[in-house]
């Protein structure tokens, strides 16, 4: 029978076309094209690849795919290209089940265990992270000092006369009252402030930062904060130092 190559090139010849046109519409390599036209399926794809491309080159030219691919098998099977058989695909034939230590079920069982422990001691490990946390944030939790929550340890503390700041944080002179002991206060951060003159009525205030409140006794102050480092003292015409840190509270007796 005619030749299947003969039989593509003349109908592409009657329709006036190019390999490099139907290569361009088909994405086709021309050297392909030309292969199918010559018969040397040898060194064309496995047959069920050459018959995707031998309907696209025909589909391109006008001509119904399955004529075409009847021609086909019908010219491989009268003996014209007797090695060319029905095959299947490399990419597509059934290998033997593996036989290696991965391929095994106990290998997966293992790995499977593995998992579940490792998983097991990563959910303990953060509990227990979670649990001292806490436990020590209840340890350090301060108790609160009497009208001031949150506050932390409180002491009671005298100061002594002879200390001195290291930097002034009042800008104004002291003040001064005959005959009284004047207590100034300034805020320099949120502040809470609990001030008992000579052992009488206490008051007690919020201070914002720069806020001066004055206070005037007899004898004595007893001072109460909330934030020792957020605030500064001038008793007696003489600014006393830093009380403590920031957010700790403390109890000072004056003198």
């Amino acid at each position: 029978m005619e030749s299947f190559g003969a039989y593509l090139k003349s109908l592409r010849e009657e329709k006036g076309r190019t390999l490099e046109e139907i290569s361009e519409s088909t994405k086709i390599a021309v050297a392909n094209l030309d292969f199918l036209e010559r018969d040397r399926y040898d060194f064309l794809p496995p047959r069920v690849f050459v018959k995707g491309s031998i309907k696209s080159y025909v589909q391109e030219l006008g001509i119904n795919p399955e004529e075409s691919v009847k021609k086909f098998d019908a010219f491989t099977r009268e003996g014209e290209f007797p090695d060319y058989a029905e095959e299947e695909h490399p990419v597509f034939q059934h290998l033997p089940a593996s036989r290696s230590f991965f391929h095994n079920p106990w290998f997966s069982l293992v790995l499977t265990g593995a998992g579940i422990l490792s998983l097991c001691i990563l959910v303990f490990t953060g509990v227990s992270r979670l649990f001292f946390a806490e436990e020590a944030v209840q340890v350090v939790q301060p108790k609160p000092l009497s009208g001031q929550p949150g506050s932390s340890v409180s002491l009671n503390t005298r100061m002594p006369a002879d200390l001195r700041p290291v930097q002034s944080a009042f800008a104004d002179p002291p003040r001064k009252q005959a005959g009284k002991k004047i207590l100034e206060i300034k805020a320099l951060a949120n502040t809470w402030v609990r001030v008992e003159p000579d052992n009488a009525g206490a008051e007690e205030l919020m201070m914002a930062p720069g806020d001066i409140q004055v206070f005037t006794a007899n004898e004595s102050f007893q001072v109460q904060t909330g934030n020792a480092g957020g605030m500064r003292l001038r008793y007696d015409g003489r600014e006393l130092p830093v009380l403590g840190k920031t957010n700790q509270t403390l109890s000072v007796t004056l003198p």
